[in-house]
């Protein structure tokens, strides 16, 4: 799989981030959430990230242009 960032808050890379893949899909990079405290039960493999709506916003932007 090959990441390019489509939306981040910094410059240097080591922040959140959102990226699109190769196989057409988003990768998101951020702060992991315990899903033990906030009461979310995930199946196998899945996590939760914490990003900001401005982070998403951006990316969402990004996305929609040709």
């Amino acid at each position: 799989m090959t990441l390019r960032p489509i939306a981040s808050k910094c410059g240097a890379g080591d922040c959140p981030t959102v990226y699109v893949t190769d196989r057409n899909t988003v990768v998101v990079q951020g702060y992991a959430v315990s899903p033990q405290d906030v009461g979310v039960v995930l199946p196998s493999g899945e996590f939760l990230v914490e990003i900001s709506p401005a982070l998403l916003t951006s990316a969402a932007h990004s996305l929609a242009q040709p």
